[in-house]
């Protein structure tokens, strides 16, 4: 697992060039949106264990956790975080919450999950080798995989919300960022943003064989990478 628990914490996320309550409420009706599509992808089973990898365990809100407010089983769900267990127990007593750590494997057997999710978590893991490892291991603990991450194409990035600056070279965009406010998304290990191309060629060759590669579209414009990888038939 490829998340570190020290630096990835949720205050390091709320320097935003816009209001907060303005962007909550256009994030929630885009996870909205976002969860329609992976239920189209993977419909729904009851019988199926999920895999959240990437929860924000820190929230104190229900509707926050868009996961298991959407999804028909939320008790079929394991969510998989850097935080403590105690916020979200309090929220959720009777879900699973497992802590997982930096660079460490993901404390599950092979395909021991029917689906794994991942809401825009891999531009936050590191270097192209990182992304790539952190993929490998979701499909390693997953027969279905659906991933989510912002398109560097989209001319407004969402972890700052500012227009154009990160379609600069990234040693200039990061060197303005941090000089703008935003040391924390300045750093590579914290914000390394993908387009469709280097999406897909973080995959194995197996792996990107059952890959479909879609687009959620914000203003118009794609705004997020929307990665499905089906069950092998083997």
């Amino acid at each position: 697992m490829v998340m570190g628990a020290t630096a990835h914490r949720s205050v390091n996320y709320r320097t935003k060039a816009l209001p907060t309550w303005l962007l909550r409420r256009v994030l929630r009706n885009e996870q909205a949106k976002i969860y329609l599509r992976f239920a189209q992808s993977f419909p729904p089973q009851p019988g199926w264990r999920v895999l959240e990898v990437g929860t924000n365990g820190s929230l104190e809100e229900a509707r926050d956790y868009f996961l298991h407010s959407l999804y028909p089983y939320p008790e079929q769900i394991t969510a998989a975080g850097l935080e403590e267990p105690d916020v979200f127990r309090r929220v959720f007593p009777r879900y699973p919450y497992v802590q997982v750590k930096r660079n460490a494997p993901l404390p599950f057997d092979n395909q021991s999950f029917d689906i794994v999710f991942s809401n825009a978590v891999v531009e936050h893991v590191g270097a192209r080798v990182q992304q790539h490892d952190f993929l490998e291991e979701l499909i390693r603990v997953g027969k279905r995989v659906f991933v989510t991450t912002p398109n560097r194409r989209h001319p407004i990035e969402f972890h700052t919300a500012t227009p154009l600056l990160h379609y600069l070279p990234p040693h200039i965009y990061r060197k303005i960022y941090a000089a703008a406010g935003f040391e924390f998304f300045s750093k590579e290990e914290n914000l390394n943003l993908l387009d469709a191309g280097q999406l897909l060629e973080l995959l194995e060759p197996e792996a990107r064989a059952r890959a479909e590669l879609e687009f959620h579209r914000f203003l118009g414009m794609r705004s997020n990478l929307l990665l499905s990888i089906r069950a092998s038939a083997a």
